[in-house]
């Protein structure tokens, strides 16, 4: 083995940020171990538990991720189905988490008058999230240990039921469409996202109607030049920084701010 070939085992682990990046690397372990795995013709059973850990752990992050980032951007703040932020960072319970990002995100839906059609995309994929917690029944024991202790270390029961049975596919499918819920709903969220953001770095803009054409876009001035073309072939060209959309009586103008663009709804 040459120095280039040694270098791939070297991790500068300590340039792992945050949770997001953490989260997008238990995404890619699943995806490893269930392609490698599957090519060896060996049972699951043999990795069962530290697979479904792995599983279990990327939806707590997923969750936490997406409950921290709606917080940012709703009005009211508080928590239902736990005491504290403290408490809530701090659980690895899958059904109060995904209890509380469902408040959460039909919380900032109704703030910012998202449509009807954002909510049905995010039910379809939440149901999936509900089914499969039904299936892990994760609490803090569940894939790590085999049994729940008490505080005087005495045996309070098995951490999974001797009889229960996993479908290692049906779990690692519904896996995978969950990405569709954990990335889709902010970014369905965005176009209001972005706008408030833009607000709050610019108080004294006032033209907005609280929402973007689309999510804000990197600037360059090649970029924005391509944008103003494509909105001049969609919508009616008011003049050079405002187009109307004769069908739903909406104009829209790009403002730039932090090397970003905003096509602003006004």
């Amino acid at each position: 083995m040459n120095n280039l070939e040694k270098d791939r085992f070297v991790t500068y682990i300590g340039q792992t940020y945050n949770n997001v990046q953490i989260w997008g690397q238990y995404e890619r372990m699943v995806d490893f171990f269930f392609e490698e795995y599957s090519k060896t013709k060996r049972r699951f059973d043999e990795i069962a538990q530290p697979f479904l850990f792995t599983i279990s752990h990327a939806i707590e992050l997923a969750l936490k991720e997406n409950i921290k980032f709606f917080e940012q951007y709703l009005t009211s703040k508080h928590l239902t189905k736990f005491e504290n932020w403290t408490q809530l960072l701090k659980s690895h319970d899958l059904e109060s988490l995904s209890a509380e990002f469902k408040i959460f995100f039909y919380r900032f839906h109704k703030q910012v008058k998202a449509s009807k059609e954002d909510k049905e995309e995010f039910n379809k994929y939440f149901k999936i999230l509900e089914s499969l917690n039904r299936i892990l029944e994760r609490n803090a024991e569940t894939y790590r240990y085999s049994e729940k202790l008490d505080n005087e270390g005495n045996t309070i029961k098995a951490s999974i039921k001797s009889n229960k049975k996993v479908d290692i596919l049906d779990v690692k499918s519904m896996f995978d469409e969950l990405k569709n819920l954990f990335m889709g709903a902010p970014n369905a969220m965005g176009i209001y996202t972005d706008y408030i953001d833009f607000k709050r770095n610019n108080p004294n803009y006032s033209k907005g109607k609280g929402k973007l054409y689309c999510q804000r876009l990197h600037h360059t001035e090649h970029f924005l030049e391509n944008i103003k073309e494509r909105l001049t072939l969609d919508f009616k060209k008011v003049n050079d920084n405002l187009w109307l959309d004769e069908k739903n009586y909406n104009n829209y103008e790009i403002q730039i701010w932090n090397k970003e663009i905003y096509i602003i709804e006004i």
